[in-house]
């Protein structure tokens, strides 16, 4: 049976390369792994993967895919397989097509969210003054700023037809069901689906429009102070910060939401983790009246803005 081990990567394009550099290496930490010709791949500091993220000069800021790694290389060929079978075009990318990453296959959902599905990866090739010298650690804490960005956590999608999103990572992906959010009428709002032990790996929430929207990407910090840290470093910066610090009530974890200037990327600093579910008979936990509204379910913070970047033509 095909299975998904992890959210691995998000491929973005920004119209200045070295305006979103300046944000997401200089300003909030993460290391660029390598850089090749418009392209940048940048990982935070304990990543075990190439990347996390990459950054494409492009027209725009914008998503072109997002990735998951699979837990072996059969899971690749039975996903092809599968969504064939559904009806869905799917394309084979050769080994090369981006920076440490083998074959894998791109398809996209009905809604028009791009997922890209693969198993081979190498490792970042850190320097050896940036390495750490704890064997399980990628990079050196002394080459590390005060944000600290830990590891790749979580991404959020939007889009008009959210149900159809939610049963392609639950019934396709396998994903469990952690949290989901309604409204007084019943509505369901947003979706928390998980095929790690984390909160989520990836959720999506309701637009009231009929469009297709990037959200964030999320990643993980160890400790509180980070986040209070990150607000003090983007504040000196007169960079505007999007939602929080807060606490989250679904995944109750705290948070920073921020934008990166040139592409319009929204960044979640992520710090807890929450929680971890290793329950095999979780029941879904359903917000309602709990908490605030379909755009606002806080226990404490501002909420962030709703607006995403769209998805690259192709």
């Amino acid at each position: 049976m095909a299975e998904l081990a992890k959210l691995g990567h998000i491929a973005f394009e920004t119209p200045d390369l070295e305006e979103s550099l300046w944000f997401f290496r200089d300003l909030m930490g993460m290391k660029v792994v390598e850089r090749d010709d418009d392209t940048a791949y940048l990982c935070a500091l304990r990543d075990y993967e190439h990347h996390t993220m990459s950054l494409t000069e492009g027209e725009k800021g914008a998503v072109d895919h997002i990735g998951f790694r699979a837990k072996n290389p059969e899971s690749v060929e039975e996903y092809a397989d599968r969504f064939e079978e559904l009806g869905r075009d799917v394309w084979w990318t050769e080994d090369g097509h981006e920076a440490g990453i083998g074959d894998s296959i791109m398809f996209e959902s009905e809604s028009g969210h791009r997922f890209e599905i693969y198993y081979e990866m190498e490792k970042p090739d850190i320097d050896g003054e940036q390495r750490s010298n704890i064997p399980m650690r990628r990079y050196s804490p002394e080459y590390a700023n005060r944000v600290y960005p830990q590891r790749i956590d979580h991404t959020h999608v939007q889009d008009g037809n959210p149900e159809a999103t939610s049963r392609l990572f639950e019934e396709e992906f396998g994903m469990g069901l952690n949290e989901v959010f309604k409204s007084e009428d019943g509505t369901t709002w947003g979706w928390w689906h998980a095929t790690t032990p984390l909160p989520h790996d990836i959720a999506v929430h309701r637009l009231e429009e009929d469009e297709t929207e990037f959200h964030h990407i999320a990643y993980h910090l160890d400790h509180l102070q980070d986040l209070w840290d990150a607000a003090d470093i983007l504040s000196e910066n007169n960079v505007e910060i999007d939602g929080g610090p807060g606490k989250h009530a679904i995944t109750n974890a705290n948070y920073l939401y921020v934008n990166d200037p040139a592409s319009g990327i929204r960044l979640e600093l992520f710090a807890g983790p929450g929680y971890l579910n290793f329950e095999p008979d979780w029941e879904t936990v359903v917000w309602q009246e709990d908490i605030g509204s379909e755009s606002d379910h806080q226990w404490f913070g501002t909420q962030y803005s709703l607006g995403g970047i769209p998805y690259t033509d192709r």
